[in-house]
């Protein structure tokens, strides 16, 4: 193994007992945080609306997981909002910085992508990211990337990410919400039925989004290509 590997591990290892040993571990219970939100939620919402939209902004693979963190933590409706509104939000700044900051990086890292997201989207239009937001084939802080090489305007990018995250938002989302009342780990406490539901639409989804989907391309007006701004 490089020395550089080696020096990479050995920091990281470094860093996390660290982090144990200095009592860090208690900033991992979701108590706490449930807690926190119970004596202050309007700033406990507002802190983790800024992680979420900062981890989003940043091109950071972290959507999903914050999610269901955010239904843990605040439970489905206010987590719902949070994490699609942040993440809605975090993606556009994500775009930005594409278009601004980081052409070149990502034309010469995803050429091959762009060329495919191009395509589909003077096609489609925005139906296209839609339809991507939808059936997650693309991961969303990826997405955000390649969208930013094209010529779609960012306000038709957020409200096509903003409507396509909904379902995929609401379903992480409420599995954390159930996840969040689980009070002791027995099979009893686990396997509740709303929690049982939460799964089983996650496991259905990619099923029911491309048949969502299917049923949205019937109707002419939602393939209207996107005209790039004069």
């Amino acid at each position: 193994m490089p020395v550089k590997k080696l020096a990479l591990a050995a920091l990281i290892a470094s860093v996390v007992i660290l982090y144990f040993a200095g009592g860090g571990d208690q900033f991992l219970s979701i108590r706490m945080y449930q807690g926190l939100f119970d004596q202050s939620p309007v700033r406990t919402a507002a802190v983790f609306f800024f992680i979420y939209f900062a981890g989003t902004s940043c091109s950071l693979p972290v959507s999903g997981v914050l999610s269901v963190v955010s239904g843990i933590i605040f439970g489905p409706v206010t987590g719902f909002l949070i994490s699609l509104l942040a993440g809605s939000l975090g993606g556009t700044i994500a775009l930005f910085s594409t278009r601004f900051l980081f052409h070149d990086l990502v034309k010469r890292r995803f050429s091959v992508h762009i060329d495919v997201i191009n395509k589909g989207i003077e096609k489609e239009g925005a139906f296209y990211l839609f339809g991507l937001r939808m059936v997650p084939v693309i991961p969303f802080w990826l997405l955000n990337l390649l969208v930013g090489m094209t010529s779609m305007r960012a306000s038709v990018f957020f409200v096509a990410t903003l409507c396509g995250m909904i379902p995929i938002t609401l379903i992480l989302v409420y599995t954390g919400s159930q996840l969040g009342d689980i009070e002791t780990f027995s099979m009893a406490s686990i396997f509740t039925p709303g929690l049982i539901l939460s799964l089983c639409l996650l496991a259905a989804f990619p099923f029911l989004a491309r048949a969502m989907v299917r049923f949205t391309r019937r109707f002419p007006n939602s393939r209207h290509p996107h005209r790039p701004k004069q």
